[in-house]
């Protein structure tokens, strides 16, 4: 299991810095919701994410969430974007 997160967390540093992810990162389906929040942040998927050197600074900002329903992520996504608007409209 450490292999494999530390693997992920390579992986996802790599990822969030070819596509320039500001707004974080959301980890989603497979085993992750089994494995939990806790086992994901006691291992070194974290330090693996933000060693790259001297974007180290760039990859610490971002925030990272597990999402544990991945059923309803869209959904959810949807009503934040549908709250986001209704706060713009006068």
């Amino acid at each position: 299991m450490g292999l494999f997160l530390r693997l992920l967390g390579t992986t996802t540093g790599n990822l969030a810095l070819t596509l320039g992810a500001r707004g974080g990162l959301f980890l989603a389906g497979g085993i992750l919701p089994a494995i939990g929040a806790e086992a994901v942040a006691a291992s070194a998927f974290h330090e693996r994410l933000v060693a790259k050197g001297r974007f180290r600074g760039y990859l610490d900002a971002i925030p990272v969430h597990l999402i544990h329903h991945p059923d309803t992520a869209a959904l959810l996504g949807l009503r934040a974007w549908l709250d986001d608007l209704r706060e713009e409209q006068p």
